[in-house]
């Protein structure tokens, strides 16, 4: 997914967090784990060796996140914006290196055998439809619809 599908996709996740009765500045933490994942793709000289999608995608980045909410609850948020963000790429035409590097096979959701190139026009839908999901999943699992 494009940067803009990420950004808002964070945000519509926030706000459910927030309708959860999550405070606002923890729940921010949503959208700033769902960017984090492609800190690695800034074109500087470490991060474009081939590390994208692999170095901060996988799961054991998430897991590491999820630990440390044990001592600092907020960053629970932070590996919920982090999944998110993986979900939406798994959607898109590349694949994503979830086992990375334990497995070099990435892995992607290709709907009818096609995914969403990044450039296309439908990108930005398709993540936006992606996270109302994973939003309304969060919801119904909380306990605050349905």
């Amino acid at each position: 997914m494009n940067q803009k599908a990420h950004i808002t996709g964070g945000i519509l996740l926030a706000a459910a967090v927030m309708i959860a009765g999550i405070p606002p500045l923890t729940a921010s933490f949503v959208v700033f784990g769902g960017m984090f994942n492609d800190v690695d793709h800034v074109d500087i000289p470490l991060s474009s060796q081939g590390v994208h999608r692999k170095l901060l995608h996988n799961i054991y980045v998430i897991g590491l996140f999820l630990a440390l909410s044990i001592k600092y609850p907020p960053l629970f948020y932070w590996a919920l914006g982090m999944f998110l963000h993986n979900v939406m790429d798994m959607f898109s035409g590349a694949p994503v290196y979830l086992l990375w590097p334990i497995s070099h096979e990435g892995e992607h959701i290709g709907v009818g055998g096609w995914g969403v190139p990044n450039k296309s026009i439908f990108s930005f839908p398709v993540g936006v439809v992606i996270a109302v999901l994973f939003s309304t999943a969060y919801l119904v699992a909380t306990g605050h619809l349905g």
